[in-house]
């Protein structure tokens, strides 16, 4: 028998949520969006784009993200609610929401990891903006009415109808309601409990208005050359009537193809739009900066380098269209323009536009993503094309007559000006004749007298820091390595020693070794930690010829700028203030001063060791020693005096120095991507490279091996997909961590996209502590 206490009624059916539903991508690094129900007060207020709260786990911990869509229907059975709207603005509009889903996909990130880099922290932050306690109906204006006609306190039927004066949707300040109406605000939140009113925080826009600036006078366009002219008269209708175009401007150093930008961009700014000029580093380039802020009236400048409430100012300023040019490095690609016109990248083969942490994407390549995205031309420019982007150009502006590829050189400088004489000194040979070390050979010695005798000023490069970059025992034939990386340590001079390389009156050196990878820093030991057997330094860095210069020009003022002194992008201002002054004869420094540098008084450019790179296991190594070459070199005779370049180098028949020599940029480009043509290598190929790492390298190995499992797996399904690995990374061990890798190659981005995806959506790229996706890795380092 049935027990009285049975229940056999079907269980209750909690009713399903009623839509809309918010779609919010979180900032946390899940890589799917959630659907949230929308709270009735919120549901006039919320839109795409806007940063919400939202609970999140069993624990309901609060956390942020975005709205990135509004559907009727939701996924899911049990929805959460909406906590509410952190900010009221949209951060993020149609078209940059768009952009960052590009990116998502094609970067292999969460999109809420995408967006938290599209908007500045001290956006996010709100720094800088106060607090406006808004009040509005939480009712419609009928049931408002209603209300009035039936409410006897006098105090309560003031507030309302004040309301009621405001149209459907419009709030007003708490502190403005009160006093019109005659209440105090306490009785205007009884009435919110009550579920009359809705009560909100809104930022105070008027905290980032910028003060009024005086009005100037602004600089007047230079007359361009017959090249110059050419050049401008190509791009100019593409500038003034907009649609999409890729422009690759190939200008030697000195060429003046940053007028070509400032005219060009007159023609955007004259139709009433907007545009973006990425630099590689703002705190390298001021004089562009200046530039720029010399032409037009209103430019606003995005960098690290500003305060957190400077940097939200200028946002604000650029997102309300108050801003006709927005300078800025990479991430200066998302500024918040309402009526983009044309994006120019300025330097586009530079390293520094690849961003080395989630999301990794190109900075060069979703500037062109964005332009095409606002149908709008993009100017790329370079006196040393990265090869990609040159064969990407010369291939489809030959295939096609109506191609939106253009490649425009100029190939000689402003006013006649000649190209610097460059001469390669052996170092080999000029060892042979000199007793002890000397970085600087009897020639380039020759030419400093020379250019400081005729009151010149000369720059001296070597990319490389500190002191000695090895630490070496001739006994037991070791080099001391960092504990955590398996890299050699590099040997930093102590701060404030003169020449003799920091040593003790026993002849001992002081100072420290430093890991330039994990950034550990240890003291130099007195002897071999292996055999007890007196050390020898090897190598050489910036510090070194420091030392040299002291000894061998004791009156000359010169100054060292590489990381260790440049702390910030204004103690790099200021030492460019003192140089063009006068009061710096020359400067030494790292590839810092290789770019964005136009000194009319610099006759004389020394790069103290040309192959410095060139034995790096990177297959882009004779590319960045022919750009950093080249580059260096242009910064000689750009003013009336002739320029003249030492190269020194222990490698003087390598066929990239020699092209670096000469000045011949498609002489080298042609062999070089002969080479890579031959092996499969970008550009003829696009690549994607998994790094794994893990303090434990058995827990390594048995995480490769599975990652590499699917993926072969995944790849057997895509035949045009190559797979290497998983094999260990060229420094397999870095702060500690083992790391592995494995390669994917592909003549096209697609198929191996499709295997990210799936990898994605299986969850094996979840843990994103110890996996990395880098999608056209620039370093395979």
């Amino acid at each position: 028998m049935k027990s009285l206490f049975t229940d056999d009624s079907p269980p209750v059916q909690p009713e399903p949520p009623s839509g809309p539903f918010a779609l919010v991508a979180l900032e946390q690094a899940v890589d799917k969006q959630l659907h949230y129900s929308i709270p009735p007060q919120l549901r006039t207020m919320l839109q795409v784009g806007q940063r919400v709260s939202v609970p999140l786990g069993r624990g309901n911990r609060r956390t942020y993200g975005y709205i990135v869509g509004i559907d009727p229907v939701a996924g899911y059975p049990r929805i959460k609610p909406l906590l509410g709207i952190d900010d009221a603005r949209v951060l993020v509009d149609a078209k940059l929401m768009a952009l960052s889903r590009w990116m998502s996909r094609y970067y292999c990130c969460p999109l809420g990891t995408v967006l938290e880099s599209v908007i500045p922290s001290a956006v996010k932050k709100r720094v800088g903006l106060g607090q406006l306690t808004m009040v509005r109906l939480a009712v419609t204006p009928n049931e408002a009415q209603a209300a009035l006609e039936t409410i006897r306190s006098p105090k309560r039927r003031a507030v309302l109808a004040r309301l009621l004066q405001l149209k459907a949707g419009e709030s007003i300040e708490l502190a403005r309601l009160a006093g019109e109406s005659g209440v105090r605000p306490p009785t205007i939140k009884k009435m919110v409990v009550a579920g009359l009113l809705h009560i909100e925080k809104q930022a105070d826009l008027a905290g980032l208005t910028p003060p009024p600036q005086p009005p100037r006078q602004l600089e007047s366009d230079i007359a361009l050359n017959s090249e110059q002219a050419e050049v401008f008269n190509q791009l100019a209708p593409r500038m003034r009537d907009g649609g999409f175009s890729v422009n690759l401007l190939l200008g030697v150093t000195g060429s003046g193809k940053t007028e070509v930008y400032l005219q060009c961009l007159r023609q955007v700014i004259e139709r009433g739009r907007q545009a973006i000029v990425l630099v590689p580093e703002i705190a390298l380039t001021p004089q562009t900066v200046r530039r720029f802020t010399g032409r037009f009236t209103n430019v606003a400048i995005l960098h690290s380098g500003l305060s957190a409430g400077e940097r939200h100012r200028q946002w604000q300023m650029i997102s309300q269209g108050q801003a006709q040019v927005v300078v800025g490095a990479r991430s200066a690609i998302f500024a918040p323009l309402p009526n983009l016109g044309a994006i120019v990248v300025d330097e586009e083969h530079e390293a520094s536009y690849k961003q080395d942490t989630a999301p990794r994407y190109q900075g060069r390549d979703v500037a062109i993503k964005r332009a095409q995205l606002e149908n709008v031309p993009i100017l790329l420019g370079s006196a040393t094309p990265s090869l990609e982007t040159y064969w990407k150009v010369k291939t489809q502006e030959a295939a096609s007559s109506q191609s939106s590829y253009h490649l425009l050189n100029l190939p000689h400088r402003v006013r006649g000006l000649a190209m610097p004489v460059i001469e390669l000194v052996n170092m080999k040979e000029a060892a042979r004749y000199r007793r002890g070390i000397h970085l600087l050979t009897e020639r380039l010695e020759h030419l400093l007298h020379s250019t400081l005798q005729n009151k010149h000023q000369a720059i001296l490069l070597l990319n490389r820091r500190g002191y000695a970059n090895f630490v070496y025992c001739p006994s037991c034939q070791t080099a001391i390595q960092c504990k955590y990386c398996d890299a050699t340590m590099t040997y930093h001079r102590a701060a404030g020693m003169g020449g003799g390389g920091g040593r003790l009156e026993s002849g001992l050196h002081t100072g420290q070794l430093h890991c330039h990878y994990c950034l550990a820093v240890n003291p130099l030991p007195a002897t071999c930690p292996q055999c007890n057997k007196r050390l020898t330094l090897f190598g050489l860095g910036t510090q070194r010829v420091e030392e040299e210069l002291k000894t061998k020009f004791p009156d000359l003022r010169f100054e060292r700028v590489d990381s260790d002194t440049m702390h910030n992008s204004r103690d790099y201002e200021k030492l460019l203030n003192r140089f063009a002054a006068g009061e710096i004869q020359v400067l030494l420094g790292t590839q810092m001063i290789a770019k964005g540098l136009d000194y009319p008084n610099v006759t004389l450019v020394g790069v103290i060791s040309g192959d410095t790179a060139l034995s790096l296991p990177d297959f882009r190594a004779a590319e960045r020693t022919f750009q950093l070459i080249t580059q260096v070199a242009g910064r000689a005779g750009r003013g009336d005096s002739p320029g003249r370049v030492v190269v020194q180098t222990f490698m003087p028949e390598d066929l990239t120095i020699q092209s670096a020599i000469s000045q011949d940029y498609s002489g080298f480009a042609a062999r070089e991507l002969l080479s890579r043509q031959e092996v499969g290598l970008p550009p003829y190929a696009r690549m994607v490279r998994l790094v794994m790492r893990d303090q434990d390298p058995l827990k390594l190995q048995k995480l490769a091996e599975q990652i590499a499992a699917t993926v072969l797996q995944l790849a057997a399904a895509e035949p045009l997909v190559a797979v290497k690995g998983p094999m260990p990374c060229a420094i397999s061990r870095i702060a500690g961590y083992h790391r592995s890798q494995i390669v994917m190659t592909c003549r096209g981005p697609e198929p191996m996209q499709r295997i990210l995806l799936a990898l994605r959506i299986g969850g094996d790229l979840a843990r994103s502590e110890r996996i990395a996706v880098d999608v056209d890795p620039t370093s395979l380092l």
